[in-house]
């Protein structure tokens, strides 16, 4: 288990949450009323137009959402805590010391040192507690298909993001010819902590959150889709045949 990568997906799943809950209260702009200080901003700014001068940034990964850093998300979410937050963390301060505590772990000392075996345990309990809060109020959120594990984020190898708040259907606008390899990255989360396969629809299901498909003249099309769904290990599953979430990715697919 790469508990690296694990508390990245913490972070990461997180981020996505807070930035899902404040832009349904504050519009596209949310970033500027989240509490966050001008100052810690103008930082983010600086640092987004550093990445997008070294140009390798792809644009939906350079949102400036994503040079927040966990104890940046503390603070939006004590600022604007009553409300959807609380419904869905319980505690203030409980939620302040795992963010706090996480935290820690990302300083760059930490990156070069073995994390002892309590250190793991102590990132994959918090882990759970978070990414298992997260998922079992978007169940109730959504008033149907409570029990059942969420897709938390689906990214593809072009730089296309699925994350709660957007359509289930991501049109990328991207043309494709066949012969061209697809990889879809899928973070997800049981609120039971089973077990989740994955899958890209027809493909068989897989252990594997990474998933690869090699396009096909089947394919070609102007509106050629991709499902990626998830299943637990239970015997019955939320939607009738047989997948437990669904996200779509669509693309034009040339010969």
């Amino acid at each position: 288990m790469d508990v690296r990568q694990i508390l990245l997906d913490t972070e990461s799943t997180v981020r996505d949450f807070v930035a899902f809950i404040l832009k349904e209260q504050h519009g596209d702009e949310w970033l500027y009323h989240s509490g966050l200080s001008d100052d810690r901003i103008r930082l983010m700014e600086q640092k987004r137009a550093e990445f997008e001068n070294s140009k390798i940034a792809v644009q939906e990964e350079n949102q400036l959402v994503n040079y927040c850093n966990l104890i940046d998300l503390k603070v939006m979410i004590s600022r604007n805590w009553v409300g959807d937050f609380e419904l869905a963390f319980g505690d203030l301060d409980t939620l302040g010391v795992f963010l706090t505590t996480l935290h820690r772990y990302f300083d760059d000392d930490s990156h070069n040192r073995t994390l002892l075996t309590h250190q793991k345990h102590l990132i994959l309990g918090i882990n759970g507690f978070l990414r298992n809060r997260i998922v079992v109020y978007r169940s109730w959120k959504e008033g149907d298909k409570r029990g059942f594990p969420k897709i938390e984020s689906v990214r593809d190898n072009l730089g296309n993001i699925w994350v709660p708040g957007k359509p289930r259907k991501i049109k990328t606008g991207l043309k494709l010819h066949a012969g061209d390899s697809l990889e879809f990255v899928v973070t997800a989360k049981d609120p039971e902590d089973m077990d989740i396969e994955y899958r890209i629809f027809p493909d068989k299901w897989s252990p594997s959150n990474v998933l690869l498909t090699e396009i096909n003249e089947k394919q070609i099309s102007a509106q050629s889709i991709f499902h990626i769904g998830i299943r637990s290990s239970r015997k019955h599953h939320a939607f009738p045949l047989g997948y437990d979430d669904r996200v779509t990715f669509e693309y034009e697919v040339l010969p």
